[in-house]
């Protein structure tokens, strides 16, 4: 039926059964940042709000634990952080490495006698405090996945 209509027939009716374009609404997670709409209706929260969550899971000494293991320590210059990405814990840091592993800011490395080494994730790396260059070196460093 729609091949005996003529060319310009053709057009004005595809026209005319056009959809509109998606509206483009900005979504704004609860803490008012800026955030796509995929992430909210996956997430409920933006990607900044995810990683505090998984922030707030760790204890007080977790964190510089993290940083230890990447060298992002005060008495070191800023420019150097992430010259090492290894962390050999021994059973007063074992907790503190499993929080770390299972908020996906570690991961367990090579096993020396009853020990266990773990390398910072690149997540870990930005919680840490390390810029983008500082953790691609730490992250070429933390031996093989």
């Amino acid at each position: 039926m729609i091949y005996d209509l003529s060319r310009a027939e053709r057009q004005h009716r595809a026209i005319a059964n056009e959809k509109p374009g998606p509206v483009l609404q900005p979504k704004r997670c609860a803490c008012g940042k800026a955030a796509p709409a995929k992430v909210l209706v996956q997430h409920k929260k933006c990607h900044g709000c995810l990683l505090a969550d998984r922030v707030a899971t760790l204890h007080e000494g977790d964190l510089d634990i993290l940083r230890h293991m990447l060298g992002a320590t005060p008495h070191h210059p800023k420019a150097r952080w992430g010259f090492r990405n290894e962390y050999l814990v021994n059973r007063r840091d074992a907790a503190a490495l499993a929080r770390l592993v299972e908020a996906g800011f570690a991961r367990a490395g090579q096993p020396l006698l009853q020990l266990q080494y773990f390398h910072a994730t690149d997540v870990g790396c930005r919680v840490a405090g390390l810029d983008a260059k500082r953790a691609r070196v730490a992250l070429s460093l933390g031996g093989k996945p």
